[in-house]
């Protein structure tokens, strides 16, 4: 508690909250791969197993809210930067399968052009 109007901070690398069980279900912090670490900052809600269902992450590629459903990401809203591999720049909403795989999205890219999809494979 700060009392002579200082600003204090705590600098951590990441935040994990526990409910009842001592299992973690919420991440603040680091939540992308373990074995790099350091490439996706958020924040992360997990399920009874410790496996990620909802996030806000920011990446090198932009910021993302993603959904998912056993391990595939189904929903994903997001702007892609267009750094990397990113074939086109802009912001985007995607549906998927129950796989992960895409079956409805659209993307606006710079020039506004809209690029839509619908149907799986498409």
């Amino acid at each position: 508690m700060t009392t002579n109007h200082e600003t204090r901070s705590v600098s951590v690398n990441r935040i994990e909250i526990v409910d009842a069980g001592g299992r973690v279900r919420l991440v603040l912090g680091d939540i992308g791969n373990p074995e790099r670490p350091g490439e996706v900052f958020g924040v992360a809600l997990l399920d009874d197993d410790g496996h990620q269902r909802a996030w806000l992450a920011l990446d090198h590629h932009g910021p993302v809210l993603g959904l998912d459903r056993n391990g595939n990401a189904v929903l994903e809203l997001g702007v892609d930067d267009g750094v990397g591999e990113v074939v086109r720049s802009g912001p985007y909403f995607h549906l998927g399968d129950a796989d992960g795989r895409p079956v409805v999205g659209w993307q606006v890219d710079d020039d506004g052009v809209v690029i839509s999809r619908a149907g799986p494979g498409s």
